[in-house]
Order: structure tokens, then C-alpha cells, then sequence
């Protein structure tokens, strides 16, 4: 089914991908830039803050990366079905789920990477509500897609 749409698609897909290789690259140079380096913008380990310190910088790193590997995966999955002449492929719900936990956790962690990391009297734990409304946001899209993948196998029945 390579049509026009395929091609647009593939496209985006391709697009999307590198920023998210980019991303994931910037993350990396920047925790070990961050974990390694000593001055403004390093980790400042502080024995009573250790725990929280290790979990946030551990948790920025790896969530946010998970967050972009999944994208990549998503669009190459809807890509692989669309081909295949799916529009809605059921393996994408869970994925979906999965980018939006990756994506509340790796913020919690990167709003809080600053203050967290260096430590110090101000040091305070954050949540931001434009966090939770985009994580929100992205399980209503799962929720949206899984109903669309229950039609779309009722369509494919009918037929």
C-alpha cells in the first residue's frame, strides 16, 4: 500500500526520528558532561541528598531517552502497519502507555535535575502542572487509539 500518504508518512517518520536520535545524543553528552565535570551546572553529591540525587539524574537520563526510543518505535511500527494496510495496530496501544510514563517520569526528573543536583538550602522537589497536563494528554491519545484499533478490528470483520 505505498501511496502518497505512505510516502508523507514515511517521510515524518524519518524526520521525527533524527530529531529524536539527537535528542537522545544532547541527553547523553549532557549527563556526562553533568555526572563528570566539576563547576556550575555539574552534580554537587551531598551525602544527605545522595539517594534523591542518584534517582533524579538516573531518572532524567534514562526516561527521557526511553521517551524518544519510543517514538521512534511508535512511528516505525505505524509506518510497518500502514504498509501492511493497517491503520491502527493493536501493539501501539501499549507503547503509547508507555511513552506517556516515560515521559511524566523523565520531566518530574528533569524539572528537578537543577536544584537537585547542586544541592544547597533552595533545593526544592517540583512538579509542574504543564508536565502533567502533556502526560495527561498523551494517555487520553492511548485511550483515543486503543478505542480506534477496537473499530477499525470491527471494520475489518464486517467486511
Amino acid at each position: 500500500m505505498k501511496t502518497k500518504g505512505y510516502r508523507k508518512m514515511m517521510g515524518v517518520t524519518i524526520f521525527a526520528s533524527l530529531i529524536c536520535i539527537v535528542s537522545i545524543v544532547w541527553i547523553l553528552v549532557q549527563s556526562y558532561f553533568i555526572s563528570t565535570g566539576s563547576g556550575e551546572g555539574c552534580i554537587v553529591w551531598h551525602d544527605e541528598l545522595y539517594p534523591i540525587q542518584a534517582v533524579i539524574f538516573a531518572g532524567r537520563l534514562l526516561f527521557k531517552s526511553l521517551f524518544y526510543t519510543l517514538i521512534i518505535v511508535f512511528l516505525c511500527k505505524q509506518l510497518k502497519a500502514i504498509r501492511n494496510g493497517v491503520l491502527f495496530p493493536g501493539a501501539n496501544v501499549k507503547i503509547m502507555y508507555a511513552i506517556a510514563t516515560s515521559y511524566l517520569i523523565g520531566n518530574i526528573c528533569d524539572d528537578n535535575a537543577a536544584t537537585a543536583l547542586t544541592g544547597g538550602e533552595n533545593a526544592a522537589f517540583v512538579i509542574n502542572g504543564d508536565t502533567l497536563l502533556y502526560a495527561a494528554l498523551l494517555v487520553i491519545f492511548a485511550l483515543l487509539y486503543k478505542v480506534a484499533v477496537k473499530v477499525s478490528e470491527e471494520n475489518n470483520l464486517t467486511i
